[in-house]
């Protein structure tokens, strides 16, 4: 099953999807633009944060170059070199819904930790956002925030604990269905899902499925997955 099934989203329905949290989020929106480009759909993939460009896809930083683009290519970035390493935002994503079919958004950085809450300012949700998935990474649980939470403090704070606390399933359950947290400016018009990722272990599976049952009682659908190595980041998949 696909990452779009898996997620209970739809792509006709859920056109503009913006990807927030930690542990995985670069990995699953070039695996959600793969299968958008797989079923034949005309994708762009663009950032409201920072992001690193996919070196094998086509890269603008005007809207209004799109339509030529996505005449000739499937999936393109939109995009500008605002700092010489990531991309930033260039237009509004919901701009490029004139063109394309599906529209994918990183909206949130984590610095390559696996768990966090987020800062006043972030994330950085598009208003015309159809869909929002929260990540974590598995691999967060049994440490302690403050070595492996991006803005510990802010975890801490609504967890109600210790720089030095053990995470546990319950946990990231808490951190990802918080307002606070994972579903921070996620308004009743988007569908929210969640990605419990890095399940690459038996042990790691089995907090996967405890969190995803913690979320359903929550009324939040979710979903356990992993890349393999050679997946991881998306490089493979373009």
């Amino acid at each position: 099953m696909g990452i779009w099934k898996r997620l209970n989203l739809d792509m006709d329905t859920h056109r503009l999807v913006a990807l927030v949290g930690a542990g995985g989020k670069t990995s699953t929106l070039y695996a959600l633009a793969r299968e958008g480009v797989a079923a034949g759909r005309r994708v762009v993939i663009t950032t409201t944060t920072h992001m690193m460009p996919h070196p094998n896809l086509p890269l603008t930083d005007a809207v209004e170059a799109l339509p030529a683009l996505l005449e000739q290519h499937p999936a393109v970035t939109l995009g500008q070199f605002l700092r010489p390493d990531k991309l930033s935002q260039a237009g509004r994503p919901e701009e490029c819904l004139r063109w394309a079919d599906l529209v994918l958004v990183e909206a949130d950085g984590a610095r390559l930790r696996p768990l966090k809450a987020p800062a006043d300012h972030e994330p950085v949700i598009p208003s015309g956002a159809s869909g929002v998935v929260a990540l974590a990474g598995l691999d967060c649980l049994g440490k302690p925030v403050g070595e492996i939470c991006h803005r510990p403090e802010r975890v801490c704070a609504l967890l109600g604990v210790g720089e030095e606390h053990l995470l546990t399933p319950a946990d990231v359950a808490a951190v990802l269905s918080s307002p606070w947290g994972g579903r921070k400016d996620v308004t009743d018009g988007m569908a929210f899902r969640c990605l419990l990722n890095k399940a690459d272990t038996p042990e790691r599976a089995a907090w996967g499925r405890e969190i995803q049952a913690d979320l359903a009682r929550r009324g939040i659908f979710s979903a356990v997955n992993h890349y393999t190595e050679k997946e991881r980041g998306g490089i493979c998949l373009f």
